[in-house]
């Protein structure tokens, strides 16, 4: 089980770069990416994306990439005489053609494209991702490991609340059967109060009785609250991503929860309600951080 936060930084250095990659994640219906990249990497983006797909299934991704050259390294420039000369050239004719003064200097030549290149040209795009993706993998394994340590803590308190509900159910469950003989009593102390003398009907009262244990009667709903805690925990067990399953099972115990409430007119199972829900409400809050 994986929460869906997490952070990872993964860095490769070259002779020539060092590139230092980030990655922060936290809970998201879908798997987004948003980037904070330098100048000219942008056609890393789209690669990122499938890698990172590869790797999760949900979670809104921040990808930070700084690059930076390395202290070692030692560009060479290539100067290109020709091209220089044909700029140097070119400018003459322009100012015999329009009788001017001016004379290009070698700051003028040295900024004309191409004059001076850097061996960094020679570095093509295929490398540098080869090395963006290997920071990245090493920042995705990471973020696992983080999410790994997370998803434990949460299947601990997972199963921590699981128990308390389980125990709150067995309450209930003890509850259910009493109610039915409290009804009985009162219904029974109440007839003979309105009716005074006259005898009470026993058919009757049993009859009244019989009607109302069928319709508070709470055994299938329990059950079917047992049986989604006991498909919770199995989850814990697959290696998928569970979040929204687990996010669909919290709905319908909480809609078992309610129909128990519904049904009851006693004051004691109204406070394990109260109790059940609350700790329902803190689970889902916590799910909505599972993958």
């Amino acid at each position: 089980m994986y929460s869906m936060t997490g952070y990872g930084k993964g860095i490769t250095e070259t002779k020539e770069r060092i590139y230092t990659l980030e990655l922060r994640v936290v809970n998201h219906r879908f798997l987004e990416v948003k980037y904070r990249l330098p100048k000219g990497m942008l056609f890393v983006e789209e690669k990122i994306d499938k890698f990172l797909k590869t790797k999760f299934n949900r979670g809104s991704f921040s990808v930070f990439l700084n690059i930076e050259n390395n202290k070692e390294y030692i560009k060479d420039f290539n100067i290109d005489f020709n091209l220089a000369e044909s700029y140097f050239k070119a400018g003459q004719s322009i100012k015999s053609h329009f009788n001017l003064s001016y004379d290009l200097s070698l700051q003028d030549i040295i900024r004309y494209p191409e004059v001076i290149s850097s061996n960094d040209k020679d570095i093509d795009d295929k490398k540098v991702w080869n090395d963006i993706k290997y920071a990245l993998e090493k920042a995705c394994n990471n973020v696992s490991e983080m999410r790994n340590d997370e998803g434990e803590k949460l299947k601990a308190f997972f199963l921590e609340s699981l128990e308390f509900i389980n125990k709150n159910i067995i309450e209930l469950d003890k509850y259910a059967e009493l109610v039915v003989g409290e009804y009985k009593e009162k219904l029974t102390e109440r007839i003979k109060t309105l009716l005074d003398a006259v005898p009470v009907n026993e058919d009757r009262i049993a009859y009244e009785v019989a009607a109302f244990a069928d319709k508070s009667n709470i055994t299938e709903e329990i059950i079917r609250l047992k049986i989604h805690m006991t498909h919770f925990k199995d989850y814990f067990e697959i290696n998928e991503p569970i979040g929204r399953k687990m996010d669909f099972l919290i709905q319908e115990m909480n809609r078992e929860i309610n129909t128990i409430g519904s049904k009851s007119t006693s004051t004691d199972i109204a406070v394990i309600i109260v109790s059940l829900k609350s700790e329902l409400e803190k689970i889902r809050e916590q799910v909505q951080n599972i993958e």
